[in-house]
């Protein structure tokens, strides 16, 4: 055999020999890697997202609520509880009020302005503070039955206030619970924690990088039935980054929508009723029995919450 022979077969041999350490060192590689364990859904969610150890993971109870619209004109001797104001009742359902004399309103002090809402607002007493939109100078203000009513038309206290922090006039919605609550009513929720990841791996709400601020309990409309009456459901509010607030259905878990434009479109649905034009059911009280003083209570309540609209919607558009 020739010496150039014999070379090339050597090298042909180093070459596969080189290819089987090749492949044998890939295969190495793999099995390694393979071994890694993967990162769980709990684990990538708690290095993704901060502020979950502030987050209660018992399970908690709540009962679904029957409930209807509060009708104002069957209370007896509501005016006796009217005191200092007008008032004008729209359609049974919705009442609007004009202070005789502005009422300070601590708005830096929940529990006195709880205090004050109990004493100078009817049902005052079962609304707290949702937001000061100070620019428009109003409050607004969510129902509880046991927890918050999350953005319900039907659940809502509009507060106009002057300069000097003063209520000046003041309208509301409210719901009555129709069905009283049965032993077997509570419901067993997903935890907080549970509401944070389903906000995150079923929902893609969340991105990586997002804080936890805060977790509430509180209630949603489940759904409006014909007779006018509201399911509620146990709903967990999540607040994120201290500037969003998402929704969870506390039984089921899945998401509500995002209520962006509520305050506005709600103020619009009030200021509407006060329209002398329309054909409105109106139900006076506190009030004599003269027409053109009923025209102007209209008016002058209506006015201050259409100057409020305005410059809402005015920030909203810039």
């Amino acid at each position: 055999m020739q010496w150039g022979q014999i070379k090339s077969l050597f090298i042909i041999c180093f070459l596969v020999l080189n290819v089987f350490l090749a492949k044998q060192l890939l295969d190495r590689g793999e099995e390694t890697l393979s071994a890694l364990p993967e990162a769980s859904k709990e684990e990538e969610l708690e290095l993704n997202i901060s502020g979950l150890e502030q987050l209660d993971q018992e399970k908690h109870q709540a009962p679904l609520l029957y409930t209807n619209s509060y009708n104002f004109n069957e209370v007896e001797n509501i005016a006796a509880e009217l005191t200092n104001q007008e008032v004008v009742v729209a359609n049974d359902t919705t009442l609007y009020a004009r202070m005789n004399a502005p009422v300070q309103l601590p708005l830096d002090d929940d529990e006195a302005l709880t205090t004050a809402l109990a004493q100078h607002v009817y049902l005052g007493g079962r609304f707290n503070q949702y937001r000061y939109l100070e620019e428009a100078g109003l409050v607004v203000f969510f129902q509880r039955i046991n927890y918050p009513i999350f953005y319900n038309t039907q659940a809502v206290l509009f507060v106009k206030v002057n300069e000097a922090g003063e209520m000046t006039h003041y309208m509301m919605r409210a719901l009555d619970i129709v069905e009283e609550e049965q032993e077997d009513s509570e419901q067993t929720l997903i935890t907080e924690y549970d509401a944070v990841y389903r906000l995150y791996h079923n929902s893609n709400m969340l991105k990586t990088g997002d804080e936890v601020t805060g977790v509430k309990l509180g209630y949603h409309n489940l759904v409006s039935l014909p007779n006018g009456e509201q399911l509620l459901n146990p709903t967990w509010q999540v607040s994120v980054n201290d500037a969003v607030d998402y929704f969870i259905n506390a039984i089921e878990g899945h998401d509500y929508p995002q209520y962006t434009n509520f305050i506005t479109e709600t103020l619009d649905d009030f200021v509407e009723l006060l329209n002398p034009a329309s054909s409105r059911k109106y139900t006076y009280y506190t009030l004599d029995e003269d027409r053109a003083e009923e025209d102007t209570l209209l008016s002058s309540i209506r006015q201050p919450f259409v100057t409020s609209y305005h410059q809402l919607t005015e920030v909203e558009s810039e």
